[in-house]
């Protein structure tokens, strides 16, 4: 009986190191020049003048996005325009899997990146905006 018990254990622990030895691998996808330029700009936004709801979103965005890359990136980068975001969120939300963003995490990140584009990146909003609009 205690034979078996540790055979199982030790099979779920070789499993569970195979399962993470994957998940590392996925990681460590190569990574675009263009998007390792946004690693290296601003990590953090000022979101003290924005209201509660979307510092409580900027939180989980914080919080869920770091897990897999730097929060920079996202941050940096050329999104701007609500399908943009929603595109990359839902990208996201696959690679990551919903144990790190569940769907109400992925509403609440994309809602403060879409209230971030038009604040904080109003001039890139308003251009993409006119520019689809032609």
């Amino acid at each position: 009986m205690k034979r078996t018990i540790v055979a199982m254990l030790l099979a779920t622990l070789t499993v569970g190191g195979l399962f993470r030895g994957v998940r590392a691998q996925q990681k460590e996808e190569p990574v675009e020049p263009r998007i390792l330029a946004y690693d290296k700009g601003p990590a953090k936004i000022d979101v003290s003048k924005y209201p509660p709801d979307m510092k409580t979103n900027y939180k989980v965005f914080a919080e869920k996005c770091a897990k897999c890359h730097t929060i920079a990136r996202p941050i940096n980068c050329e999104f701007a325009l609500e399908d943009e975001w929603e595109r990359y969120i839902k990208r996201m939300m696959n690679k990551a899997g919903p144990s790190i963003i569940s769907a109400k995490d992925g509403k609440q990140i994309f809602e403060f990146l879409v209230y971030d584009s038009k604040t904080r990146k109003k001039a890139l909003y308003d251009k993409k905006t006119k520019e689809g609009v032609k």
